[in-house]
């Protein structure tokens, strides 16, 4: 089985090749990275470099014609238009699967464009998200499946709360953190209701005019909180507010389960640090109840490799896996659960606007900040 071709679109002006994505396959021998696109000169050679690209371009367009690959990691940190349009013709171009930095799109219907284009295409869409890759969140899972701590009753994410709060912070971690929470519940919520404040009131669309994040908007707000409803009658929250200097950031990120005999937290993805609390919410213990780490028997990423490059190498073998004909498993960070992401997160932005619970999918999926 000859190799599968890769390629990877960079700018090094809007956040190179995000979290290492263009690395995804070096360990990997059913994929060759055979090219690189960088607008930028001195980031192209610097990322190619890095990922081992035969030959490089200053134009993504003319790499896709020239190339025609097998595989496209889309993988500058910007999620503005330019990326929509980077998806899409990468999909155009005939490529059997996408390795995509989240978000898949900064509004839902660019993110149901995208999956469209792609499902028509047939063409696999995984995205770089920390969560459901992780074994201990696997584990987590399970044991909640098994009915363990009994059933789940509310599930809360929460961002980094550093300098980016808001609006810019959720764009970027809130990906994370809600594919963690569609992985742990294993079912979409229907109905979401969402706050945003700007300067401790509430954000109007006259707030937004002028203001983008990496790229996309016009947006508004530096305090986020959402309120989601699972068919299971399980309570999702999601928040985005400060929390100390902000240098927690890694450490918080993540969600806590509430079970009704058992608090499971999951933060610091990719890295993983899982902990247990033997009751069903937080309160005072007088002493006899403690915290529990939850160790895996074996670290998840090999000696000398760091947590991000293994979350990204996974990704890629899952990605390879299904351009093989593997199917989809719950472990496999799909584009359609990027794309509920994606409507969870507007969905809070359109329900603080236009203050009433709006249901999910979303009836108008553009950004509701126009």
């Amino acid at each position: 089985m000859s190799a599968l071709r890769a390629v990877t679109i960079a700018n090094s002006d809007l956040g190179g090749a995000g979290h290492g994505l263009h690395r995804a396959w070096q360990a990997n021998p059913d994929v060759r990275m055979v090219a690189l696109a960088d607008p930028v000169d001195e980031g192209r050679e610097e990322l190619a470099a890095a990922c081992g690209a035969q030959r490089t371009y200053a134009d993504y367009g003319e790499m896709l014609e020239r190339e025609r690959p097998d595989i496209v990691a889309i993988a500058r940190h910007w999620y503005d238009d330019g990326r929509v349009e980077e998806t899409l013709a990468a999909i155009e171009a005939g490529a059997k699967g996408l390795y995509v930095e989240k978000p898949l799109a900064p509004w839902a219907d660019q993110a149901r464009a995208v999956m469209d284009a792609a499902e028509a295409a047939g063409t696999h869409v995984i995205l770089a998200h920390r969560s459901r890759e992780h074994p201990g969140m696997q584990a987590i899972r399970a044991r909640g499946e098994a009915g363990e701590w009994g059933p789940m009753t509310r599930i809360r994410a929460m961002d980094k709360g550093d300098h980016r709060v808001g609006v810019e912070e959720s764009m970027i971690h809130a990906p994370h953190v809600f594919d963690a929470m569609l992985y742990l519940v294993g079912e979409a919520p229907v109905q979401v209701s969402g706050l945003v404040l700007q300067d401790g009131r509430p954000a109007t669309r006259a707030d937004a005019v002028g203001r983008t994040e990496n790229g996309a908007g016009p947006i508004a707000g530096d305090r986020v909180s959402a309120t989601y409803l699972f068919p299971s009658g399980v309570i999702g929250t999601f928040e985005s507010v400060p929390v100390g200097d902000g240098s927690y950031g890694s450490d918080r990120l993540g969600a806590d389960c509430y079970y009704q005999d058992a608090l499971v937290t999951l933060r610091n993805q990719p890295r993983g640090l899982f902990h247990l609390l033997p009751r069903g919410d937080v309160f005072p213990t007088g002493g006899e109840v403690g915290w529990e780490a939850i160790v895996a028997d074996e670290p998840w990423a090999p000696d000398g490799v760091d947590t991000m490059t293994w979350s990204n190498h996974l990704h890629g073998c899952e990605l390879v896996r299904l351009i093989h004909g593997g199917e989809v498993r719950p472990t496999t960070c799909t584009g359609q659960d990027a794309l509920m992401g994606v409507e969870m997160l507007v969905g809070a932005y359109r329900s603080h606007l236009e203050g009433r619970p709006i249901a999910l999918p979303l009836e108008d999926p553009t950004n509701p900040w126009v």
